[in-house]
């Protein structure tokens, strides 16, 4: 086989050599032009754990798993390795399917999953783009306490990334997956215009789905819920997941993502105090414009959006993160 030409030798030697150890020969055999044959450890059918991954540091820490900062040797990269700690086999089963379902959602706003296997400890791990920014909990504060200023993200920039949210939330839903954990802790802001959703460990599939778009394949029934069982985060959680219904749907996410239109218009929680007084909050508040708890100047149609998003009966609700999506695209083309 005749080697490729390049026009210059150093398109191709990608720098020095020496910074990317046995990826600097990749031939396994002669070519054909006289060149020795050469091995390299990174084209065996296997690797181990220390040929793959050169763990740097941890990047988060909880009580079920944590977050590793990794060098994914052969590709010269940094990767995110999250953990599982614990080892009963219902958690085992929650984590293999939270990489599986995040594996299969191929969306720009969803962090991609590269590998899944066991670390030399014996513990179950899965790998996937190290994504880094600010988290939009804190966007949302530093726009909040920069009224007079000038803070990293105008309120235009975040209805823009809410928009991007909306989009990702709507193809997931296509896929048959319900976040059900929507919050500002878990969506990240990158500095080049990247949004990125994070940890779709409580997603509910559904099986009834878009039929343009294959569903997702759950492949265990762990995170089956009994009636009365509470997942999510207070505050964002939809009513019908604070009631412990099981049968959620896309709605429960537009509840989340109204929540958080809210805080930035109104600059301050939909709900706030203690958990029980935002869960009963929760409960009776019927709908809520952010026009009602500030004196800014509030887009009557994003007023009337967040509305609509808050619905206490979710068959009253806005049905589609689409529709979000698109009122969003409205209200910024005319801005």
């Amino acid at each position: 086989m005749k080697r490729p030409q390049f026009e210059r030798e150093d398109e191709v030697r990608l720098g020095d050599t020496d910074a990317w150890g046995p990826l600097a020969s990749t031939i396994t055999g002669d070519d054909g032009d006289g060149s020795a044959p050469v091995e390299s450890r990174y084209l065996r059918p296997t690797l181990s754990f220390e040929e793959r991954y050169q763990i740097h540091g941890t990047l988060a820490s909880g009580t079920m798993a944590e977050i590793r900062l990794c060098r994914d040797k052969p590709f010269a990269r940094e990767v995110a390795m999250k953990v599982l700690r614990a080892r009963r086999p219902s958690s085992l089963w929650r984590f293999f399917r939270e990489a599986r379902v995040q594996g299969q959602l191929s969306h720009p706003a969803i962090v991609p999953v590269y590998d899944l296997g066991l670390d030399p400890q014996g513990d179950v791990y899965f790998t996937m783009k190290w994504v880094r920014g600010l988290r939009f909990d804190l966007a949302l504060a530093e726009h909040r306490e920069s009224a007079s200023g000038a803070p990293s993200f105008s309120r235009r920039k975040l209805l823009t990334r809410l928009h991007q949210l909306s989009l990702a939330l709507h193809y997931a839903h296509s896929r048959g997956v319900v976040h059900r954990d929507l919050k500002p802790t878990n969506v990240m802001l990158g500095e080049f215009g990247e949004l990125y959703v994070l940890d779709w460990g409580l997603a509910k599939v559904r099986t009834e789905v878009n039929p343009r778009y294959e569903p997702v394949d759950d492949a265990s029934g762990a995170m089956r819920t009994n009636d009365g069982s509470v997942l999510g985060t207070i505050g964002f959680m939809a009513p019908e997941q604070l009631q412990g219904e099981v049968d959620v749907d896309a709605r429960a996410d537009v509840y989340s993502i109204g929540a958080m239109l809210f805080e930035l218009l109104a600059r301050g929680p939909l709900h706030s105090g203690s958990a029980a007084t935002q869960a009963l909050s929760s409960l009776k508040t019927d709908g809520a414009r952010p026009s009602e708890r500030t004196d800014a100047d509030i887009p009557e149609e994003l007023d009337a959006l967040c509305f609509e998003c808050l619905r206490v009966d979710p068959m009253k609700r806005l049905a589609s993160a689409s529709v979000i999506a698109d009122v969003l695209e409205r209200h910024l083309g005319a801005g």
